[in-house]
């Protein structure tokens, strides 16, 4: 018998499939609930899918709130471009699910730039 999923679980859940951006969706949620890392993740994402930034649109409510995802964005960008192969195929792999392992040298090699 499997055990009822936990509410963090349930919201991680629902986190993951709010950053696929194969989706159109609409985030709002209480604040300290995870949006901005949400947001940061969906544009990461869309962005190793080799998306032009300036084609990438975030809406926020305040300058401050734009302001905290673009140094989140630059802070896992620049970080991932530093990062060794293990730690970027697990940070990829965090984002979609996928099995770090099964990351190519050639896709790490598209996440660093």
């Amino acid at each position: 018998m499997t055990s009822p999923l936990s509410p963090a679980d349930i919201a991680r859940a629902n986190q993951a499939v709010a950053a696929d951006p194969g989706l159109s969706v609409f985030v709002t949620a209480n604040a300290g609930s995870g949006k901005t890392s949400t947001l940061v993740n969906r544009v990461a994402r869309l962005l190793l899918k080799r998306l032009r930034p300036g084609d990438i649109l975030c809406i926020t409510y305040t300058k401050a709130a734009a302001a905290e995802m673009q140094t989140r964005l630059f802070d896992k960008l620049g970080g991932w471009a530093v990062a060794d192969d293990r730690v970027l195929s697990e940070s990829l792999a965090e984002l979609d699910g996928r099995d770090p392992r099964s990351l190519t040298a050639e896709e790490l090699s598209e996440a660093r730039r």
